[in-house]
């Protein structure tokens, strides 16, 4: 797979974000997830089906985004895998 420049440009911004910063992003990420998933709720219970299964993938794009974020800085990675082996 070739990468964009535009691709490149990220995933080596990625990397540079220090574990506080890449802290704020997810939580960020992770604040949309939430509103979409009661939004999806929210229509569900309306019956309004198509919308809410439009939220519904959106708030799941969101987490998968997170996932992916945090997958992709190592500073956050060691950081995770620290506090859960603390936490074993």
């Amino acid at each position: 797979m070739e990468l964009t420049k535009q691709e490149s440009e990220l995933i080596q911004f990625i990397r540079t974000l220090d574990f506080d910063d890449m802290l704020n992003v997810l939580d960020g990420i992770r604040a949309v997830a939430e509103d979409l998933s009661t939004k999806s709720v929210v229509h569900a219970s309306k019956g309004n089906d198509r919308t809410a299964q439009g939220f519904k993938s959106q708030a799941e794009n969101m987490d998968k985004l997170e996932q992916l974020l945090g997958e992709a800085n190592e500073e956050y990675r060691k950081e995770i895998n620290s506090g859960l082996e603390e936490g074993e």
